[in-house]
């Protein structure tokens, strides 16, 4: 018995030394990476959980020159928190106004954050954070 399984032994061996071997080069795919903008798994019929507290750390620089992006809500099939994080200023003076999660008929659809241009700080933009 020992001898009839030393041809069948050989012959897969030979196999899986012979099936590395093909003319075809393999093609690669650069990874996709999903982003808080690109995942989407329909639309969210309730509103997002109350906003998390965001632990701001030390700013990067002079606050001058950078804004604290409060964290935020998305919608991934469900709702996940996206911590808050520093982001350069376009522009000395300029402030980030929230973005924000509104009813349109029966779904939410997010609002994005954007920068205003020399604007005072008031309830519409982080408060001089």
């Amino acid at each position: 018995m020992k001898n009839s399984l030393i041809p069948f032994l050989a012959l897969a061996a030979t196999g899986c030394l012979l099936a590395g071997c093909t003319t075809e080069r393999p093609v690669m795919v650069a990874p996709q990476v999903a982003t808080a903008d690109t995942v989407n798994v329909g639309q969210p019929t309730q509103p997002p959980p109350a906003d998390q507290q965001d632990v701001v750390p030390p700013a990067p620089g002079q606050l001058a020159q950078w804004w604290f992006i409060p964290g935020n809500w998305v919608w991934r099939g469900q709702w996940v928190w996206i911590a808050g994080h520093w982001r350069p200023r376009p522009h000395s003076g300029d402030v980030w106004l929230v973005g924000k999660w509104v009813q349109k008929d029966n779904v939410y659809v997010w609002q994005r954050g954007r920068w205003r241009s020399g604007a005072h700080y008031d309830e519409e933009s982080n408060e001089g954070r």
